[in-house]
């Protein structure tokens, strides 16, 4: 579904309607977004390109000569720094959007992937962006994955992604599968487009076609992947944004006049899961939830459940709920170990915890919530 970005910030039916869509779903597409999103990534993809901008837009035309790009230049695009500036206008322009998804206490990433499909490149699977793999997940068709589980440390499953083409073509489609962010942690390795499993979903897969002037917001445990290849060139950007997260040493975000009232309502108001949660894992950051919540296997609501009880110094009794999140009968994993490897009982970053006490003590010294995480730091 496409939603023009004038009516998600200036029109509450508008923003709803795309929220109904995203817990349903896990995205949804945005249009109008040139002057408020894509233009403020040229600058970054130019540089690290080392072209200018009016170069860029040649290279941006998806007829231009293919190319293969050589390794430093892939290593460089894989890892954009996210400037200031740009964490500012994107913050700025997607505010309404991003606190209805995530809250008001949200974490940009710290860099973002430049994406130059296109040129004769093999398909690529978990570690395009590994030094060993010659940085071509640039340029490579990426296999089906979720943003989570292929992550190498724990953010957040409430995660969004905010996918930006920088220029219209018809070939190199992000393939999305509606609705699969509901069943849970499915891969860490990662899947092929024509993988068998895939059927037992029930699900036909979308093809978004990169246009200028969109973008698409979707659920870090959403499937997708890279499809169509062919000869032309899609040039896009990938960034990401997640709720309170204390294992990540990142700055916290505040959004609203009220950041703490925006979690107040979230955690009240009658939401599905994927809308739920990333009100609770904040709320579990802050000290202010130390029990599970109800909820069946798969559901995102089991992280939450899992950083309840583990922030409140219990990790052993924390590892079932992550367990109960890893869905052995419908995803590829052949056990729940190497989530555990990867994201039990990590550190939380005292600092993160520490800043955001002290911006939200400048705010609402009087908050109840701003108490609760005093008390938990001073333990």
């Amino acid at each position: 579904m496409r939603f023009s970005l004038s009516a998600l910030t200036t029109s509450t039916d508008t923003l709803e309607a795309a929220a109904r869509h995203y817990e349903e779903h896990g995205f949804f597409m945005v249009e109008g977004v040139g002057e408020a999103v894509t233009r403020h990534y040229k600058p970054l993809v130019a540089d690290r390109l080392q072209v200018s901008l009016a170069d860029l837009d040649g290279i941006l035309d998806p007829n231009s000569p293919p190319m293969i790009l050589p390794i430093e230049t892939r290593q460089r695009m894989s890892r954009i720094d996210t400037t200031p500036e740009l964490a500012a206008a994107l913050l700025g322009n997607l505010e309404p959007v991003l606190e209805r998804l995530i809250g008001g206490l949200l974490h940009v990433s710290s860099n973002f992937h430049g994406q130059f499909k296109g040129g004769d490149v093999k398909p690529v699977d978990h570690g395009g962006y590994d030094p060993n793999a010659q940085y071509l997940e640039v340029q490579g068709q990426y296999l089906i994955h979720q943003d989570f589980s292929g992550a190498a440390l724990p953010t957040s499953p409430c995660g969004v992604t905010l996918w930006t083409p920088l220029n219209s073509c018809a070939d190199w489609n992000l393939r999305i599968y509606p609705g699969t962010h509901r069943f849970g942690l499915l891969c860490h390795e990662w899947m092929k487009l024509e993988d068998p499993r895939l059927a037992a979903f029930g699900i036909t897969p979308v093809d978004v076609v990169a246009e200028a002037g969109t973008c698409v917001v979707f659920n870090s445990l959403l499937l997708h992947s890279s499809s169509n290849p062919g000869p032309r060139r899609r040039v896009s950007c990938d960034l990401r944004f997640f709720p309170l997260t204390g294992f990540l040493p990142s700055q916290v975000r505040l959004l609203g006049t009220d950041p703490l009232a925006t979690l107040r309502a979230g955690l009240a108001r009658e939401d599905g899961p994927t809308l739920k949660a990333p009100h609770l894992e904040a709320a579990a950051f802050l000290g202010l939830v130390t029990a599970p919540t109800p909820c069946p296997p798969y559901s995102i609501l089991n992280w939450a459940n899992y950083l309840a009880v583990l922030l409140n110094g219990s990790p052993e009794d924390a590892l079932p709920h992550m367990e109960r999140f890893v869905n052995l009968a419908q995803g590829i994993d052949s056990g729940v170990d190497i989530y555990a490897k990867k994201f039990h009982n990590r550190e939380v970053h005292r600092t993160t915890l520490a800043n955001l006490l002290a911006a939200l003590q400048a705010r609402t010294p009087e908050a109840p919530e701003v108490q609760t995480l005093a008390r938990r730091l001073a333990a």
